[in-house]
């Protein structure tokens, strides 16, 4: 059962993609936007004040966490201090989202509007699959990874932790991408990319 009371992390745009999920499918939820920055303090989302910071999670006993941090590693490093400090983590998911029955979607991941995930796909802890996004058969999507709008991951791809598919972009069948590496816009892996970096192209090249 969900606590009551949800407190979002982050107050930019992928906070407000998540707020509005939320609300799609529980529009009487209890939101609390929480944002460590001096200058989100007193901002709006959706009509929701930012309320203070992580200390603020002291007030909130039983609430549990979203993560509304867009950049990978900084959601991967708030994932980490959560863990620490024993939030749980919530996960959201759209309610246009469609999800296969043998998916596995671990804690604090985000699944947004109209995305595909199908057949034994696995999603980490704090990955994003994001508008549109498709995800076929067998695919491991890392912790705290971000498969962007509108991508296409054909069966069996791999894609590390913290590792960015840009919008548009598409992976044949049985590629791995690894940790730490930034796929372009509309790109296109056709092999394994393992060293971390950025890759853009038609095929995917590594940029220097």
């Amino acid at each position: 059962m969900k606590a009551d009371i949800l407190a979002v992390f982050g107050s930019g745009g992928h906070a407000k993609v998540i707020i509005e999920a939320v609300l799609a499918r529980a529009p009487d939820r209890k939101i609390v936007i929480l944002d460590d920055r001096p200058e989100a303090q007193g901002r709006e989302l959706l009509g929701i004040s930012v309320s203070g910071g992580r200390e603020k999670l002291a007030d909130l006993p039983g609430a549990t966490v979203v993560l509304g941090v867009g950049d990978n590693r900084s959601r991967a490093e708030l994932m980490d201090w959560l863990s620490a400090h024993g939030h749980e983590l919530e996960t959201v998911i759209h309610p246009t989202a469609t999800i296969g029955k043998t998916v596995s979607i671990a804690p604090g991941a985000f699944i947004a509007a109209g995305s595909i995930l199908i057949a034994d796909a696995s999603i980490e802890a704090g990955a994003i699959i994001n508008t549109g996004a498709t995800v076929d058969h067998d695919c491991v999507i890392g912790a705290a990874a971000h498969i962007a709008p509108g991508v296409s991951l054909c069966g069996n791809v791999s894609v590390g932790e913290r590792t960015l598919v840009g919008v548009g972009s598409c992976a044949r069948p049985g590629v791995t991408i690894g940790k730490d590496i930034v796929i372009g816009a509309g790109s296109v892996v056709i092999r394994d990319l393992i060293e971390p970096g950025t890759y853009v192209g038609n095929p995917a090249r590594r940029q220097a």
